[in-house]
């Protein structure tokens, strides 16, 4: 039962070879992107942004589905789609590293299920759960080790249930953490990177590790902050941000299996001017960046966008949904 469920929320690959949109929904937004396939790489062929008033979404959890449904309806009728791929809530989810048998992956999966009531506050019957397995480095000659994504499984039903009254079909749904690390790290990248995704009310710090979601933070702090303002390097705004940047530095410096982070990657409509504050990087040798939310699905060199590049930075997560 468990993984019957399971495969019609989170569908084999083979599924994916349908044409969908990629669909992010935060608390502040639904944003919308579609790619169609061009002469050297995609070509964006739909996007669009519905602004959520305030307490339709609260903290990923939908308080309003009515006024979600109608936003929705909406976003789809004007941009014409009806298969898309979703995003689910990084702060409802639980993220561990665990130890598996190196064999096939039923049993994996098998054994990742008996493994999660010690590691996340949810049973196998109240829990989604999918896992990558982690990069070469970070595994020995005598273990396999694998990052497990766990999200309770009425989570998932409410959104489930929001896309089909909007007329929608949901081929899949993903951890926001996961999809924005698909567009912002760059295709077969071997290293490991913070991406910090400064949102209006909050944001979120990522750890990947050769494309592998390894570490997830979200914190209370927003671009609304700094916005308007005439932020300073010392300022209590910027300190706080500083502060979570290198408490979660610090801590995958001792935990990361010797992985250390080379780069930070800022995303986020106010990524551009947090770039630009001074030593927001806890260590000055590493390179400090703002997203390029396009480069995995095309080149600048052969296509520019109808998007702006400042606005761009707002469809992270959904450009990197929209991606096969």
């Amino acid at each position: 039962m468990f993984t019957k469920t399971f495969f019609k929320l989170f569908p084999p690959p083979k599924y994916l070879n349908i044409p969908y949109a990629g669909v992010d929904i935060s608390d502040d937004a639904i944003r919308c992107i579609e790619y169609s396939q061009g002469h050297h790489g995609y070509t964006l062929h739909r996007y669009g942004t519905r602004i959520l008033k305030p307490g339709i979404v609260d903290s990923g959890y939908i308080k309003d589905e009515k006024a979600l449904v109608q936003e929705l309806t909406s976003l789809a009728q004007e941009l014409k789609i009806t298969t898309v791929k979703a995003s689910l809530p990084e702060e409802r989810m639980y993220l561990f590293k665990t130890e598996v048998p190196d064999t096939n992956e039923d049993q994996i999966r098998q054994n990742i299920e008996f493994k999660l009531e010690e590691n996340v506050p949810l049973s196998p019957a109240d829990a989604i759960f999918f896992f990558d397995l982690l990069p070469d480095a970070m595994n020995n000659e005598s273990k396999t080790m694998v990052s497990v994504s766990v999200t309770p499984r009425e989570l998932v039903h409410s959104y489930l249930n929001a896309f089909q009254a909007a007329g929608l079909t949901v081929v899949s749904f993903e951890i926001q953490a996961k999809a924005i690390a698909r567009a912002v790290v760059p295709r077969d990248s071997k290293e490991t990177q913070l991406i910090v995704n400064v949102m209006n009310k909050k944001t979120g710090l990522y750890v990947v590790s050769g494309g592998v979601l390894c570490f997830t933070s979200t914190v209370p702090w927003g671009g609304e902050l700094i916005r308007n303002k005439n932020v300073t390097d010392t300022s209590d705004d910027i300190f706080s941000l500083r502060h979570e940047i290198e408490r979660v530095y610090t801590y995958w410096s001792e935990h990361g299996e010797g992985q250390p982070i080379k780069s930070i990657i800022i995303s986020g409509h106010d990524a551009a001017a947090i770039s630009q504050i001074s030593h927001i990087s806890p260590n000055p040798n590493i390179q400090l960046q703002v997203a390029h939310v396009w480069q995995n699905a095309f080149s600048g060199d052969h296509y520019v966008p109808a998007v702006t590049f400042e606005d761009s930075l707002d469809y992270a997560i959904a450009a990197g949904l929209a991606l096969p």
